[in-house]
């Protein structure tokens, strides 16, 4: 990956300011005939815009980058295309599908009869949060929410017909968010959604909450996983404050050592331990004593541990190409973000968050395949990583931020 920071820097700066629009056209898929009023943008962000009467749209971005085209008209299927505003495509038409009632007919078992009255509450924690910022975010058409629990898979599943709505009072935005996927596992403890928002910014509306919006979008932004992976995209994370881990199992020395120590006198071992003094790195210290109890605890400890190996950026990401890394790696990653205390909320969750000192998230490459990371902090191969820890907790509605959002510049 080092090889291509320079060129991702260089692109990052000469991009400023430079425009591209995109233009389309949205039919009805099977008549041809144009579809007005077609809501277009791009995924996570606040860039979008209506089909005229022709169903043409244009569709203006700053800069060049990939983004999910996303467009989407009540009664119809959602329309997904990855575009890479570096080499935009012509005439492009996008037909939509009639939904005529799929949804319906894939689902075996029935809804849950009054289901937001059951499972209104879990799933909002699940998918607008717990953290401070919830409480003045809400769902304002949790009518279009229908529930399943299923018995025999043991998972909660939630549909929505229509696009939620979620105004979020604490950051300034209202989102539109196609739901298209909600799963939570009950006995792996473990929550799917996926879907495609569009942000827009009530600053515009608001100007006079805007500066108490903007210092706390940069409170959510810092530590998050946004700011993770513009930072691993530039290979700036100690600069910015984060540290990686890995979390591989290697072979205990300790309890071998011991084994082997051991193996020559079976009464009694003497093992003579030397740390470094840090004063002096030619300096060392030694202590002695009868290890017996040690061997006796160590022997029963696992054959392996875990290792806990700093990580460099560039010894686990590569270059794509000019505007995509890649980041990789066949053991489980622990990410670390060490300039915010941990939220009390947090701390509260369970016990072992008690004595965490600084943000500790985790990263399981469990398809084991690589994810595409772009510049704007989005990445593709969102169910390629399963991630545990505090982004878990923290990474939902009411802390999400669009992808188009800069942080202010430090003076």
């Amino acid at each position: 990956m080092r090889n291509c920071i320079a060129t991702f820097i260089l692109l990052i700066c000469c991009e400023t300011g430079f425009s591209q629009t995109l233009t389309g056209k949205v039919i009805n898929a099977d008549s041809k005939e144009p579809l007005a009023a077609a809501s277009v943008y791009l995924s996570n962000t606040s860039i979008g815009v209506n089909s005229n009467k022709d169903g043409i749209f244009d569709l203006t971005v700053t800069g060049a980058g990939k983004y999910k085209l996303v467009v989407s008209y009540i009664g119809y299927e959602t329309f997904v295309k990855l575009i890479d505003f570096a080499h935009i495509p012509e005439d492009l038409i996008i037909p939509l599908k009639p939904k005529l009632n799929k949804l319906e007919d894939v689902v075996l078992e029935p809804y849950e009869t009054n289901g937001w009255d059951k499972w209104g509450r879990f799933f909002t924690d699940l998918f607008i949060g717990t953290a401070a910022y919830t409480s003045d975010c809400s769902l304002k058409n949790s009518e279009v929410l229908k529930f399943r629990n299923s018995k025999k898979d043991k998972k909660l599943y939630a549909y929505a017909f229509e696009p939620l709505i979620i105004k979020n009072n604490s950051l300034g935005y209202e989102i539109q968010y196609s739901l298209e996927e909600f799963e939570f596992d009950f006995a792996r403890k473990i929550v799917i959604f996926n879907g495609y928002p569009l942000f827009k910014d009530m600053a515009t509306e608001h100007p006079s909450k805007a500066r108490r919006w903007q210092e706390k979008r940069k409170n959510v932004y810092e530590g998050s996983l946004m700011h993770f992976m513009r930072s691993f995209f530039v290979n700036k994370l100690e600069e910015n404050g984060f540290e990686m881990r890995s979390l591989a199992y290697v072979p205990n020395i300790a309890k071998f050592r011991a084994i082997e120590l051991y193996k020559k006198n079976t009464d009694s071992v003497i093992i003579r331990n030397s740390d470094t003094v840090f004063t002096s790195p030619s300096t060392f210290h030694y202590t002695e004593s009868d290890s017996t109890e040690y061997f006796k605890k160590v022997v029963v400890m696992p054959d392996s541990v875990i290792s806990y190996m700093l990580i460099r950026a560039d010894s686990i990401g590569f270059a794509i190409d000019s505007l995509t890394a890649g980041l990789y790696t066949k053991d489980t990653l622990e990410v670390n973000y060490l300039l915010k205390a941990v939220p009390n909320e947090y701390k509260k969750l369970t016990g072992l968050h008690k004595e965490e000192k600084f943000l500790i998230s985790q990263f399981t490459f469990f398809n084991k395949r690589p994810i595409e990371i772009f510049r704007n902090g989005n990445y593709y191969g969102p169910n390629d990583l399963l991630i545990t820890g505090y982004w878990a907790w923290w990474e939902t509605i009411s802390t999400m931020l669009p992808f188009d959002y800069l942080p202010p510049k430090k003076e």
